[in-house]
């Protein structure tokens, strides 16, 4: 599964793997099955997360049940930091999608990395930068841009993830739920973008055959 989604559409703070080896000298990683949650909206905010291996689907749910997803977060992401360091209760959903392992830094862990290496302050800096950047992004394009451009964009970051930098594995529904629209409206822009030779649509994958420039 691709690393990021929606929350790529800005550069991601990731660990790095000196980072990754520290901590995971310092605590031993959590086991999650697929589909379990890691965390609700609403939990208290004592710790962040750091995935260590696997996929982690973040989102929320809302009180008729459906489900708005955020964003798919890999090895060496990092999220919850805002609730941790807010006092804030969780702002969203984490669920495991399929087995993955993470751990929990909570406070005296941080303190340890911190005194250590400062470059975990720096980490932790830029890494909420950067998700109010994304935030502000987000707000921007669903003001004022049609789906095929947000379409366009989402896949163009997708694809910046991708080893290949072409091969996006994600089927058109999660597509369809992180631009926050229907599956009709997600396929109506992917045939737009494939009858432009731009992208060649299969099961659960999405190749780009040339740049996805704007406007097409």
């Amino acid at each position: 599964m691709q690393r990021s989604y929606q929350l790529a559409l800005a550069e991601r703070t990731r660990l790095a793997g000196g980072e990754r080896d520290r901590l995971l000298a310092a605590r031993e990683p959590r086991g999650f099955a697929d589909g379990q949650f890691v965390q609700h909206q609403g939990d208290p905010g004592d710790a962040f997360w750091a995935v260590i291996e696997g996929h982690v689907l973040v989102g929320r749910y809302a009180e008729d049940g459906a489900f708005t997803a955020f964003a798919v977060l890999g090895p060496g992401d990092i999220f919850g930091e805002l609730a941790f360091f807010t006092g804030m209760e969780r702002q969203v959903d984490a669920i495991a999608s399929g087995p993955a392992r993470l751990i929990a830094i909570d406070r005296p862990l941080l303190r340890g990395l911190m005194q250590e290496d400062v470059g975990w302050a720096e980490l932790l800096l830029r890494s909420l930068g950067r998700q109010l950047a994304v935030s502000l992004d987000i707000i921007d394009a669903e003001r004022r841009l049609p789906t095929a451009e947000r379409l366009r964009r989402l896949l163009t970051a997708m694809a910046a993830e991708a080893p290949d930098g072409r091969t996006i594995r994600a089927t058109q529904q999660q597509l369809a739920d992180l631009l926050g629209v229907s599956r009709v409206t997600l396929g109506a822009a992917l045939r737009a973008l494939a009858a432009r030779g731009a992208l060649i649509c299969g099961y659960g994958r999405i190749e780009l055959r040339a740049p996805l420039s704007q406007g097409g």
